[in-house]
């Protein structure tokens, strides 16, 4: 059996109440029995933390997991990109209003344009993607998608897709001759012809009454995606508990919901808290109040309202200046920011957001994915030696939720030897320890690395002073630390 001890390196843990300090000499893991110890670690780099708990784990120079039989990856070709004009089909229609009976034809490139002329609603295909969805824009952004109807239902029939209004007051989005929509408003009262369809200049796309305009029956602020527009509210139903939220894109051609969200604190403070999963928080804001930045400045004007009449809580904004273009998002990369047209520039520029680190977001990078260092947004993520990616086609498009699989399979995994050796384990230098591990006393190293490789769901063991630690299944919020271990 083949083994590498790392150096000596410091692992420190800090909490919110305490810090502590503790010597380890080797943190490693299996791989199988190729011969791939001498090669140097992928330049990878980040580094994770755990907000949820103010803790982190650090391991500065001595890191070490279970890989596979290292093989040289293939270039893969890029996809030949579709022309821009493809991407959005527009030709407006008369004003900002569907009415019953009448509906939106993406053959005929039919749009409806708020009164303004500020956003757009119609039929849209995201990058080089030929699947298409209903959604709103900013007029003249065709990239800047704020709302979808349809992001886990795409449409794939282009001549028959089209969204009605019908006699009930019920939007349907249809395709082909099926009297199954793909999507409806599914409102279960009648409004017989008594109802409108209208985009507002900020942005919010209505059912409201034909003769009284305030009797609002259904919103899209009601049913957000991945984007906050001034004016609408991210809020918890006080009553029920339940939180409305944004939840970011699955990645940059694809709407359907990914693993990110943001919303408020259902448990009573106004905190905005974001999410991994709908289920691990790893960021929260302070008490949501007057001195709470969240992007706050001569573009923002932020609400924090706890109603008494309302029965809910919620946070909202506003524009000092109501020409400018301006919104909240949380993207693919799990952060959040604050966003605004700089007309001179031509640009959409980010003014605010958290976490302030790529490492500081939950599971970026998936299972055996680590976190570039310093941050790179546009490519955030790469795997450990000996693992690929999980999709190549999802991480050229920076969707790394399925993270990095095993080049060859461990002998644990198909009780086989690779080449004819048995699994042993490969020091990983400069990486901060992954999240949940569990701990063991043992007098000697060897003992922590038997108790790992006996194992079958061990796949990473750290030793120091008579405690070991061993990490079982799959390794998340790993980060490559800067050289010499230091994290700001």
């Amino acid at each position: 059996m083949t083994w590498a001890l790392a150096s000596e390196a410091n692992i420190i843990s800090k909490s919110k109440h305490t810090a502590r300090e503790v010597k380890y000499s080797g943190f490693l893991t299996k791989t199988d029995g190729v011969d791939s110890v001498a090669r140097d670690l992928m330049n990878l780099g980040g580094h994770i933390a755990s907000p949820v708990t103010n803790s982190y784990n650090s391991f500065p120079q001595g890191f070490a997991e279970r890989p596979s039989e290292v093989v040289e990856e293939a270039e893969v070709e890029e996809e030949e990109v579709e022309e821009a004009m493809n991407q959005i089909a527009c030709f407006s229609i008369a004003a900002d209003t569907l009415s019953p009976g009448h509906s939106l034809s993406h053959s005929k490139r039919e749009s409806i344009v708020s009164k303004g002329g500020t956003f757009e609603l119609g039929f849209f295909k995201p990058g080089t993607s030929s699947k298409i969805y209903l959604g709103i824009w900013y007029k003249g952004f065709h990239e800047e998608i704020v709302w979808v109807a349809n992001r886990e239902n795409p449409l794939s029939h282009p001549s028959s897709s089209r969204l009605y209004l019908s006699e009930n007051g019920n939007l349907f989005l249809f395709e082909g001759s099926s009297e199954i929509p793909v999507w409806s408003t599914n409102l279960t009262f009648p409004r017989s012809n008594i109802t409108e369809a209208v985009l507002g200049d900020d942005g919010n796309f209505v059912l409201r009454g034909r003769s009284n305009t305030s009797s609002i029956f259904w919103e899209t602020f009601n049913h957000l995606t991945d984007t906050l527009l001034p004016s609408a509210k991210v809020r918890v139903n006080k009553v029920t508990g339940k939180p409305q939220q944004l939840i970011s894109w699955k990645n940059s051609q694809d709407p359907a919901p990914g693993l990110f969200s943001a919303g408020l604190n259902p448990n009573g403070s106004i905190q905005l808290f974001l999410e991994w999963n709908r289920s691990q928080i790893y960021w929260s804001s302070e008490v949501l109040n007057e001195s709470e930045n969240m992007g706050r400045s001569s573009i923002f004007n932020l609400s924090f309202v706890s109603t008494t009449n309302e029965s809910e809580r919620y946070f909202a904004s506003s524009l000092y200046n109501p020409s400018n273009l301006a919104n909240y998002r949380i993207d693919q990369t799990g952060q959040i920011k604050a966003r605004v047209w700089e007309s001179g520039l031509s640009i959409w520029s980010t003014f605010w957001y958290a976490p302030r680190n790529l490492s500081d977001v939950y599971a970026l990078c998936g299972a055996f994915g680590v976190v570039q260092y310093p941050d790179n947004s546009s490519y955030p993520c790469g795997c450990l030696k000996g693992f690929k990616p999980f999709s190549m086609e999802d991480t050229r498009l920076n969707d790394w939720s399925g993270g990095c699989v095993r080049k060859s399979p461990s002998q644990c995994e198909n009780n086989t030897y690779a080449n004819g050796k048995k699994d042993w384990f490969m020091k990983i230098s400069i990486m901060r320890l992954p999240d949940y591990s569990k701990a063991y006393l043992a007098v000697i190293p060897s003992s922590c690395e038997s108790a790992c490789m006996e194992n079958c769901s061990c796949t990473a063991y750290a030793y120091s002073r008579s405690e070991c630690m061993i990490w079982e299944g799959a390794l998340l919020s790993l980060q490559q630390l800067p050289y010499g271990g230091e994290i700001e």
